[in-house]
């Protein structure tokens, strides 16, 4: 299974991140923080409800 988790960083809106488990707090389960500016990461909604509404590709 593969789990894909996309973040944005709120304050430099940057995606890329580093995770770790001395940064998971109730704030932040995933650890996850901005490689920039040290910002902890959010969810990126926007990807994800994209990704949910391609249709499924049908070859013919």
């Amino acid at each position: 299974m593969n789990l894909n988790i996309h973040f944005r960083c709120p304050c430099c809106h940057g995606s890329q991140y580093r995770t770790s488990v001395f940064d998971v707090s109730e704030k932040n389960p995933f650890g996850a923080k901005c490689i920039f500016c040290k910002t902890n990461m959010v969810f990126n909604e926007t990807a994800t409800v994209r990704g949910r509404d391609r249709a499924p590709s049908v070859a013919v």
